[in-house]
């Protein structure tokens, strides 16, 4: 659990840093482009996103999950992926003009040549970071990521500055892999896995081909519908589009990035040790949606600041495409954890057969529907995202013997911590007169309050990660000032972590009437939890409990 524990800080702390860098990117770009420029480059990076899936070809998910991963092994996974590198480079650089062509946008020509060449850097720093990733070293792998973040921002922002258009955002695709693979050499500079060799050839094709299947159709279910968006309305629309994905993934790249990239190397730690996926499977999927439900909450009340501040007043009309995209987004919770824990659990296949099975059908809705603009475009996603979801949800739930009343016990404690949190930003709107259009400083209010109830609701609903949240609190509680110990563990006490070092002690007379979700006994109902919180609370406040609260130390949590 430590382990993970670090990865986690690792990878929060790897994204945070590079979203400040893709907003600067984000910022200067929609207001240095027009829309027309932006949706070309976001064509071209569309497939170049299509042929991602068959550049790894499963080789890092092989090198994270193996059992006993040996040299020959990974020097076969580099061989694999050398080669399908040099074979995508040379389709790209070959047939650029027929994509052009096919997608009316002479422009895509050049973009598509000069990303392809960064598949041959990637084949060999991509070895290294799956290998960082199996050991969990996500420290190595943030320093790594986030250089490579740098430069690609940088790259991208000084040639937007200097006028070179959407070629920005080739070159700077470019530079990403060049410098992931410079990096990746440095931190980890054992060349001897760089050895052309076929050893293992047959288990890795075994495993890539299902694992290659998957991320194609993954990225196909994405590229597909924008691309015929583009062909049917231009360049432009697709801009428009794309740019309001870009405001409404801010929670994912938050949250789902960063739980993703731990979730395979974490689930597949505890496959190796025999014992079953069910229960971490089911606090990941509580953890992510403890915040990403609430953060689509705040996109969708706060979409008009957050496009002006994100993109400028020029972008107003994204604003609705956002709304609806956010609140769609929601019911997609599943999709990040489910190929992870299915390839954990021994379920590769699974995954593409749920593909195959869910993809013909979102695909022709979304096909259909971009005939008719980006906003029906957007709103298709409430019909595709629950039959991605359910197919991929009957594969899993299979595989880790899960009930569906296990599944929705526990997911109830992020749905009311996320009622919880919009109560916030809905003040601030309701004080607006319900308008919506409010000021970035009533936003920034709102979204106050919002993390205060979110905080507040965690404790209150007891959810699952809020012993996470108090063990952070423990650590930061050994770096304070001794003033700020008392208020930092009566706030520990709240959540009722009541650890010291991480280790979770008998439960208190105070807290002795709440179950944990998901103990053995069942689950306490939200609403009686809430009740009795509120109580505590309004004792506190009267001076009733003083007392028990001027009596918490350290050594007692």
């Amino acid at each position: 659990m430590a382990s993970v524990r670090r990865a986690v800080v690792a990878v929060y702390f790897e994204k945070y840093a590079t979203l400040v860098l893709n907003f600067a990117t984000l910022y200067i770009s929609s207001r240095l482009l027009t829309p027309n420029e932006i949706g070309v480059a976001f064509l071209g990076a569309s497939l170049v996103a299509l042929a991602e899936g068959l550049r790894d070809f499963g080789v890092t998910n092989y090198i994270v999950n193996a059992e006993n991963l040996t040299k020959q092994e990974i020097r076969t996974s580099f061989t694999m992926m050398l080669m399908v590198a040099v074979f995508l480079t040379t389709a790209f650089v070959a047939t650029a003009g027929l994509y052009a062509d096919f997608a009316h946008e002479p422009r895509l020509e050049n973009f598509v040549r000069i990303v392809a060449f960064g598949y041959l850097f990637a084949s060999i720093g991509s070895p290294i970071v799956a290998l960082l990733r199996r050991d969990l070293k996500f420290w190595n792998i943030a320093a790594i990521n986030l250089g490579s973040a740098l430069v690609g921002n940088i790259t991208t922002i000084g040639l937007v500055m200097m006028g070179v258009g959407y070629m920005s955002f080739a070159w700077g695709s470019l530079s990403y892999p060049l410098s992931t693979f410079v990096f990746a050499i440095l931190i980890r500079s054992d060349l001897s896995i760089f050895r052309i060799e076929f050893t293992k050839w047959r288990e890795i094709l075994a495993f890539g081909g299902f694992n290659t299947a998957t991320g194609l159709l993954t990225a196909l279910g994405s590229v597909i519908p924008t691309f015929m968006l583009g062909r049917a309305s231009g360049s432009t629309d697709v801009g428009l589009y794309s740019r309001g994905q870009q405001v409404t993934e801010m929670p994912s790249r938050l949250v789902i990035s960063a739980i993703s990239a731990v979730a395979l190397p974490g689930f597949a730690a505890h496959a190796r040790t025999g014992r079953p996926l069910k229960d971490p499977y089911l606090k990941a999927v509580a953890s992510l949606t403890a915040f990403h439900w609430p953060g689509l909450a705040m996109v969708i009340l706060f979409a008009h600041p957050l496009v002006h501040i994100m993109l400028g007043p020029q972008w107003d009309t994204t604003i609705p495409l956002v709304q609806v995209m956010a609140a769609a987004t929601m019911l997609s919770f599943p999709v990040p954890l489910m190929f992870p824990a299915l390839v954990a659990a021994g379920g590769i296949r699974d995954t593409a057969k749920a593909w195959i099975i869910s993809l013909p059908i979102t695909s022709l809705i979304m096909i259909l529907a971009a005939q008719h603009g980006p906003f029906i475009l957007a709103l298709s996603i409430f019909a595709t995202t629950p039959i991605q979801v359910a197919v991929g949800l009957w594969f899993l739930m299979r595989r880790l013997k899960l009930s569906v009343g296990e599944y929705l016990r526990a997911l109830l404690p992020s749905a009311a911590v996320t009622l919880v949190t919009a109560l916030g930003p809905l003040i601030v709107i309701a004080l607006n007169g319900f308008d919506m259009d409010i000021s970035i400083s009533h936003a920034v209010v709102g979204g106050g309050l919002g993390c205060v109830f979110w905080f507040l609701a965690m404790g209150w609903t007891r959810h699952p990660f809020a012993d996470e949240l108090a063990y952070l609190l423990g650590r930061v509680q050994t770096l304070a000032p001794a003033r700020l110990h008392a208020p930092l563990a009566l706030i520990r006490h709240f959540l009722d972590e009541g650890t010291k070092h991480g280790q979770v002690p008998a439960p208190s007379p105070l807290d002795s009437e709440i179950n944990i979700v998901g103990c053995r006994d069942g689950m306490q109902s939200v609403w009686s939890v809430v009740k009795g919180r509120f109580g505590r609370l309004f004792e506190r406040l009267d001076g009733r409990q003083t007392g028990k609260v001027e009596s918490i130390s350290d050594e007692s949590l």
